[in-house]
């Protein structure tokens, strides 16, 4: 029986597992991320060949950031600049010589709650990553909805702050309610702290908040306001059937309580919106091994379609 390869491109590492076709992930293990993109391209081709090597292959999924259009090509590459206005799907596919399937990180997450998640049961939903960044995923109908470039779901984009200096990326969602620049950044900035930033996470200001700290406390208050803001005005504008939120910070259940006891609150005070029936917000089922079986249910989705519409051809003799 095939196997997929699901590969999930991060700012910090390359993560990457074997899953076979029920999504049970046989093998997983991570890779420090290069800042140039042809090392990555050499890196995926080690870990595809390695594989190749003990099992038969069917195809491999990539999740990427940035906006990525549905042929594979990466409009933007986040943090990743080489993978700016690059063909990856063509790339990959010529160096590996297997069917690859691209797509965004935060579609990947969304995919994979719809596989075998929190999002299951859905077909209307939207999927929020709270992570050192923020993305989101449009589901209608059981697809990802893209919209007319691919930007479609953008939720770090959303502005929900005023904009200061002309800087509309200071205001946007990803820099007011990310873990890193909503919490950590935002924690750090004037304060006695001196612990360096790569030794905080989200979870070390939620514990100091606990512990007292006022500044921890005051920086939480905000991020929430922040992140509630963004989530209510989705609920507002595609009123989905839920939303799931995914990123380690998700785990916390304290942390989805509060969330929806914000949102809960921005209804209340909107007169005619108190009384009607918005989606509530729960953890996705997905943490970090979300973009390896999101991309790998692409992958394999794609495989099964190209099987499906190979065996057409050869049963047809007109296309013969």
């Amino acid at each position: 029986m095939g196997k997929y390869i699901g590969i999930d491109i991060g700012g910090t590492n390359i993560k990457y597992g074997l899953l076979d076709e029920k999504g049970n992930i046989l093998h997983k293990d991570k890779i420090k991320t290069s800042s140039e993109g042809v090392e990555i391209i050499k890196n995926i081709k080690i870990i595809v060949e390695n594989y190749k090597e003990a099992h038969d292959i069917r195809a491999v999924g990539i999740s990427a950031p940035g906006i990525v259009e549905e042929s594979g090509f990466m409009t933007t590459g986040g943090a990743i600049f080489d993978f700016y206005g690059v063909h990856l799907k063509n790339i990959l596919e010529k160096e590996l010589g297997l069917h690859v399937a691209v797509e965004n990180d935060a579609n990947s997450a969304a995919l994979a709650e719809k596989w075998l998640g929190a999002g299951r049961k859905y077909k209307n939903y939207f999927t929020a990553v709270v992570g050192t960044g923020i993305g989101g995923a449009v589901m209608i109908n059981n697809d990802i909805y893209r919209g007319a470039h691919a930007t479609a779901g953008e939720f770090g984009f959303m502005i929900n702050a005023p904009v200061l200096n002309g800087d509309t990326r200071l205001s946007s969602v990803s820099l007011t309610s990310s873990v890193q620049s909503g919490l950590v950044q935002r924690y750090l900035d004037g304060s006695d702290a001196t612990m360096p930033q790569q030794d905080l996470d989200g979870e070390d200001i939620f514990q100091l908040a606990e512990a007292g700290d006022l500044r921890a406390k005051n920086v939480i208050d905000a991020f929430y306001d922040h992140l509630a803001i963004g989530i209510y005005n989705v609920l507002v504008s595609l009123d989905p059937e839920v939303v799931l939120v995914g990123g380690g910070i998700s785990a916390n259940q304290s942390f989805i309580q509060e969330l929806n006891r914000r949102v809960q609150g921005l209804q209340a005070g909107h007169r005619d919106m108190k009384n009607m029936t918005l989606a509530k917000i729960v953890p996705c089922h997905f943490l970090n091994d979300a973009g390896i079986v999101g991309a790998s249910y692409k992958a394999m989705k794609e495989d099964r379609e190209r099987k499906l519409e190979s065996e057409k051809q050869e049963s047809d003799p007109v296309s013969r």
